[in-house]
């Protein structure tokens, strides 16, 4: 029978074999690591009907808001409405849901959300509102088809629902009102 093989002795030759190699070929060279793409709300596909149309303005800030200024003025509704847009693309990336970015801002306007931030951690609401947009944009919060805000977990994350769905964990707020008239 032969004798059995230790493991604390062959782990200490192929170290030495490891040192031995590094000793005539000099170090391995230090890998750049990949760059990591930051998956935008686009790139998660998140569900409902104010996920269907994404605006993609193209061109830099300064030419789209100088073709609007001289189509409708530096100071029309339109204008205002591309910084608006503009504005968005920073935190959205190049797609833009324009729909729930919209809903959020009546959202914001119209329920007690930005008070509830500044009871609960004295955000101002300039603030509030970018941070709502900010995990808008990672997908940590979606507006559901009936207007209201939840707090999701994306899909590929550790807390996903099964079989890589958006899991919809806690309603924030419901659908403001809608408009009389």
């Amino acid at each position: 029978m032969a004798p059995k093989k230790d493991p604390a002795a062959r782990r200490a030759r192929e170290a030495a074999r490891r040192a031995a190699a590094a000793e005539r070929i000099g170090p391995r060279p230090v890998k750049t690591p990949k760059p990591r793409r930051v998956k935008t709300l686009y790139d998660l596909a998140p569900p409902g009907a104010y996920y269907q149309d994404w605006d993609t303005p193209k061109g830099t800030d300064e030419e789209l808001l100088a073709k609007v200024a001289e189509t409708f003025g530096p100071d029309s509704g339109p204008a205002e409405t591309m910084r608006t847009l503009l504005d968005y693309r920073e935190l959205y990336g190049p797609n833009i849901p324009t729909a729930a970015a919209r809903h959020l801002e009546q959202i914001l306007t119209h329920t007690d959300l930005s008070g509830l931030a500044k009871k609960t951690v004295g955000a101002a609401p300039e603030d509030t509102r970018d941070s709502l947009h900010s995990l808008h944009a990672q997908g940590l919060l979606l507006v559901a088809d009936d207007g209201s805000l939840w707090l999701t977990v994306p899909p590929g994350t550790p807390y996903s629902a099964p079989h890589g769905q958006w899991a919809f964990v806690d309603k924030k707020v419901d659908a403001p009102p809608k408009p009389v008239g």
